[in-house]
């Protein structure tokens, strides 16, 4: 049975040390492809760090790519031929215009959500960002569950995406 929703059961995990708060394991089921992540509205320090998302085939490889605020990504093109990528999505669009084989071209995302990438030239092409601010899982297990540990208490935004059922966000206390 493929699950659209999180479903979610909260494992409290206290701490050893005097003095400090409780932790927690978040525990749910999300169908796969999906991403959950949880956001505590800190927008942590933007991480340097570059990730990739090659043309091959006519396709994105990785097609689900998962990568914290700040990133950058590279679409390097394997094809033979031009590819032209973009994203109209809210969360960091783009538009890198047309570029033939080779290293391809960077592109900075400093603004979590999902980003929904394509291809001007070759309307089949789909692949999806998700840029998180904050602990994720990326649920590929055969039994769809994920953890997310050391969760501290608070007002918290628990984010999932799923290829059939796009974003959904909850408001969490813990």
């Amino acid at each position: 049975m493929r699950k659209t929703a999180v479903s979610t059961a909260l494992t409290l995990a206290w701490l050893a040390l005097e003095g400090v708060a409780a932790a927690a394991t978040y525990h749910g089921m999300l169908a796969s492809p999906g991403v959950v992540w949880i956001s505590d509205g800190s927008h942590p320090a933007p991480v340097s760090a570059e990730f990739s998302m090659t043309n091959v085939n006519k396709s994105f490889q990785p097609n689900l790519l998962v990568i914290p605020t700040g990133s950058d990504v590279r679409f390097p093109n394997e094809d033979p031929f031009f590819h032209s990528i973009y994203s109209d999505s809210s969360a960091d669009p783009f538009d890198i215009g047309f570029y033939d084989t080779g290293p391809g071209k960077l592109v900075s995302f400093p603004s979590a959500g999902v980003v929904a990438v394509r291809c001007h030239i070759h309307g089949s092409m789909h692949g999806t960002i998700v840029v998180v601010d904050g602990p994720y899982a990326v649920t590929d297990q055969p039994d769809e569950s994920y953890e997310i540990p050391s969760v501290l208490p608070g007002r918290h935004v628990l984010h999932s995406w799923t290829l059939d059922g796009g974003e959904k966000t909850a408001e969490v206390t813990l």
